[in-house]
């Protein structure tokens, strides 16, 4: 055996005693191999990959020993290969220093310590500081010792095997040894393999299976010697990961806690049912294998096995399921049901059927006669548990003919309506004409945020912008342009077709969506410009010199670029000459809000741009003119408030959002700002100069050229005898007009992001009609064309194991796949499917949950896990395999309480009729839509 440490201190195991001990120590007795193998290793033999470990000396005394705790159910998955095994322990926080590998040909022991709380609490006695945990199992097939590797992470263990013969293991672990003193429960002579010619299995096979069942308790207690007992509880019986097949033990075990299912096998029944002559079954080998798993998973004589002969059957028939590849946990369990129902189909000669038509007769009448007809070739346990029946109604949208037909369904796979997304939008009113009175800051801008679903298009959401502001736009036929801004830059122009769910990728949360009001032309061409703000001296002043970076008080800054200061002299000569020279260039920083400006060609003037930057720019900074300045903007602003109050006082006719200056001081020379072109990220375009004022000349802009990026350059140079000042403002609380959109689907003051999504909701959904597509046109028999219909499905018929599928997997193309991960609460006891039913049912319609499926990560990864529990029948309350909710992850089953069992990670539901439970009443039954949140 070759030894692998991390570091000594982590091996050796105390000698078996005559009586058992109390403390947790590994024995041979007790180890699942009945073997005892001795860690120690001398100095010169622990070396691995020039990895050395010093063992505990030979000479330690007893007392000293650390206590080692074995380690049975550890959850771990592994990849066989024809030359390799990868195997990987998943087991957090190991201590990097206590573990130890050890490779032997035929065997692998892994000891180690760890702190993670949800680990240690799977093991109470395991305590002191110095205990260790011990893995050990005996492997498939032989592998090289001096060859194996392994890595550890924070998260798992990784062991890389060598094998010694190239070939394929079918399980990691070896098979149990039929001679082992554990009795074997992998024999299949329990079950009559003779032709069914006799209804009943023959007598040798009924003693065999009475002296084996005779065995049988809810807690075996194995003795393999006198001296130690490992006793197993039935029903926590865990099942081995083979490679990837969770999703196979997930079904398994959630199969085995259907009572009646369970029952029929364990009560050799399916025997007289298995069906060898059935060219769509598997001869009766699968319903054998199955029956096995069943018997071993109650007979309460192993933690753990292996359904690798069943995995290999089911490989043989479905090429998807051989090799160890990820699979749907639902389309497993379909595939398991249809071999189990064509093994045991009690009809062995199919005959010859014809489709039902409706033809204006009563639903039930065909409901039943389709029924009949599904019957007459298809009947086993499978369809008595698991079959249901839905009724489809299509309407032709040409003649309103109506087709009725009825179809069986294993299982009922209900779509999660879709959450929809909070998009929070401010909205830009265009008022460069109007009077500054009447569209102040406040009256200018309202902010909206709409609740949508985040499959549809921006073209819905600006439709839905459209229709909250209407009667705030200049024009009812105005339209709108939307921006996502980010550090003032527009990021992204968005057009009609982008998906909403684009805006929910982004990493930054301070990005912003802004629309603006577009007037509307005559030719319909409009030139988009998208206007970044920039200040020509930097707004930030410095605090710390920039050569020394010494803080100072007293700082002259660089009078080219503002970019640099400097303390003294000497720092500046050393900086300017080293370093600044080179990089020394005017840079105007960006600042406040960007905004976009739509106008037709014909009327694009420099006044028109000029006084449009204007008005959309006071939004976001705030401008002060010194008295002595000479300003040309005044101009503009006095033209943009002719329209004013003549009665208006001083204060008001000074004051024009955040432009303050006197009215009676307005000399016409110099703008507020210049207008530059530039590239997208703000940055000046080479050869491209400031626009100059051509008069009434249009600009050369053309429409098909847009959206164009310009710059608001701000005169904020105080060397400037026409200098201006410039406040970047904070957000202003606009108007909200939120709450006109109001969700009528959220509950009460719950956003629809946030309400609580029931199973009632998906079954709504499920009933919602829809229309198909053209592929999918339905033939319709009276205009003999074929039609998009509008089809409707409702349930007709239940099973006494009803299946629900919570459709959490999305398929929106080849390229785009998604997983849905909200949670969707469910009805522990008494679901309450009458309101959904489309027929009056004698059997009642009051399920109680009993098997979970979960599926855990995303689309392309992840691991299947169950919920179970197996109560007793209403009539028989002294059934001895009852057991409570318990959590089934490959190997580990643990109990878990009830309150656990509804997570976002469910997938597959299964549910069981109660007995017992009021039918509906006898008057004609229609589909009812009821607020879910009253049937809940």
């Amino acid at each position: 055996m070759v030894t692998c440490s991390l570091k000594g201190g982590a091996g050796e195991r105390r000698p078996n005693n005559s009586v058992p001990s109390s403390s947790g120590v590994l024995d041979a007795s007790n180890h699942p191999t009945g073997q005892a193998e001795v860690m120690c290793r001398s100095d010169d033999e622990e070396k691995h990959n020039g990895t050395s470990s010093n063992s505990l000396d030979d000479s330690l005394p007893m007392e000293l020993c650390p206590t080692i705790h074995p380690v049975h159910n550890l959850k771990l998955d592994h990849h066989d290969h024809p030359e390799t095994v990868s195997v990987t322990l998943y087991v957090k926080n190991i201590a990097k220093e206590s573990l130890r590998v050890d490779f032997g040909e035929t065997c692998i022991s892994v000891t180690f310590r760890t702190s993670d709380p949800g680990f240690l609490k799977q093991y109470p006695t395991f305590g002191a500081e110095d205990d260790l945990m011990q893995w050990q199992i005996e492997t498939r097939g032989t592998i090289v010792p001096e060859k194996c590797t392994y890595r550890l992470k924070p998260t798992n263990l990784e062991l890389k095997l060598i094998k010694a013969v190239t070939s394929k293991w079918e399980s990691l672990e070896a098979t149990v040894d039929s001679s082992s003193t554990v009795p074997s429960i992998q024999k299949e002579t329990w079950i009559s393999l003779a032709p069914p010619k006799a209804a009943k299995p023959s007598p040798a096979s009924r003693k065999k299976f009475e002296e084996d069942a005779s065995q049988e308790t809810n807690s075996i207690s194995l003795s393999p010697s006198a001296d130690s007992v490992v006793s197993f509880k039935a029903g926590y019986t865990g099942l081995g990961n083979l490679g990837n097949t969770c999703y196979m033990n997930a079904v398994l075990q959630a199969l085995a806690n259907t009572t009646p299912l369970k029952n029929y096998f364990l009560d050799k029944k399916f025997q007289a049912d298995i069906n060898r002559d059935n060219p769509l079954g598997f001869g009766g080998s699968l319903a054998i294998a199955f029956a096995i798993i069943l018997r071993q998973l109650w007979s309460g004589q192993r933690d753990s096995i292996e359904p690798s002969h069943l995995k290999s059957l089911l490989a043989n028939r479905a090429s998807q399921f051989s090799g160890y590849a990820q699979h749907d946990a639902q389309e497993f369990m379909a595939f398991l049901l249809d071999g189990l129902h064509e093994d045991l189909n009690r009809v062995k000669t199919k005959p010859l059927t014809t489709p039902v038509e409706s033809n204006g007769r009563p639903d039930h009448i065909v409901a039943d006669e389709a029924w009949q007809v599904y019957k007459m070739r298809n009947d086993s346990v499978i369809d008595d548990l698991f079959q249901g029946q839905f009724k489809s109604t299509l309407v032709c949208p040409a003649c309103q003919n109506i087709s009725v037909t009825f179809d069986p369904f294993l299982y009922l796979a209900l779509p999660l309506p879709p959450s929809k997304s909070c998009f929070t939008v401010t909205v830009y009113f265009d008022g460069v004409d109007e009077s500054v009175e009447l569209t102040g800051t406040k009256r200018g801008a309202v902010k909206v945020s709409l609740w949508l679903d985040p499959s549809q298009r921006v073209q819905q959401l600006k439709e839905e912008l459209k229709r909250i502001c209407a009667g705030r736009f200049r024009q009812p036929d105005s339209e709108i342009e939307l921006v996502q801004v980010r550090d003032g830059l527009i990021r992204r122009w968005l057009v009609d077709a982008a998906p909403l769910s684009s805006l929910q990728n982004t990493n930054h949360s301070d990005a912003l969506l802004l629309a603006f009001e577009t007037a509307p032309s005559d030719n319909g061409s409009l030139v988009h410009i998208a206007v970044i703000q920039r200040v020509l001296m930097p707004l930030d002043e410095h605090t710390h010199c920039t050569a020394c970076k010494k803080e100072s008080d007293i700082l002259k800054r660089c009078m080219k670029c503002y970019s640099v200061a400097y303390c003294d002299k000497n720092c500046q000569r050393t900086h300017w000459n080293a370093v600044h020279r080179t990089m020394c260039r005017p840079k105007p920083d960006i600042i406040a809000q960007p905004f976009v400006v739509s106008l037709p060609p014909s009327s694009l003037t420099y006044q028109k741009l000029y006084r449009s930057m204007l008005y959309y720019s006071r939004f976001s900074v705030e401008v002060d003119c010194p008295p002595s300045a000479n300003n040309s903007s005044n101009q503009d602003m006095d033209s943009s408030s002719s329209s004013s109050s003549s009665s208006s006082s001083p204060q008001e006719e000074g004051e024009v959002d955040g432009l303050q200056q006197s009215k009676q001081e307005q000399p016409k020379e110099y703008p507020l700002f210049f207008i530059k072109p530039i590239d997208s990220q703000g940055q000046g375009i080479e050869k491209k100069k400031r626009l100059e004022d051509l008069g009434d000349k249009p600009l050369d802009f053309d429409a098909d050229e847009s959206p164009i990026f310009l710059s608001l350059d701000w005169r904020n140079d105080e060397r400037s005898a026409n200098h201006c000042s410039v406040t970047v403002k904070s957000p202003t609380d606009y108007e909200d007009l939120s709450q006109e959109n109001s969700d009528p689907s959220a509950d009460g003051d719950i956003s629809p992001n946030q309400r609580r999504l029931t199973l009632h909701h998906c079954l709504q959904q499920f009933m919602q009609s829809e229309v198909l597509s053209k592929e999918e046109a339905w033939y319709c028999p009276k205009c003999k064309e074929h039609r998009e219909a509008t089809k409707q499905m409702s349930v007709w018929r239940l099973p006494e194991i009803l299946t629900i599928q919570l459709k959490r997997f999305s398929f929106r193309n080849l390229m785009w796949r998604d997983k849905i991960d909200q949670k969707v609460h469910f009805p522990v006891e008494q679901l309450d499917l009458s309101p959904y039913l489309s027929s009056i049912t004698e059997h009642g319609a009051v399920y109680d949950l009993y098997a979970v499926v979960n599926h855990y990560g995303g689309i392309l990864y992840g691991h299947y896990t169950s919920f179970a529990r197996c109560p007793a029948a209403t009539s028989d309350k002294s059934q001895k395999d009852v057991v409570g909710w318990r959590c089934m992850d490959d190997r580990q089953v643990r109990d878990i309480c009830e309150e656990s069992v509804v997570t976002s990670a469910a997938y597959l539901l299964l549910y069981r009729r109660r007995r017992g439970s009021p039918g509906p009443s006898a008057s004609p039954v229609q589909l009812n839509y009821s607020d879910p949140e009253e049937i809940d």
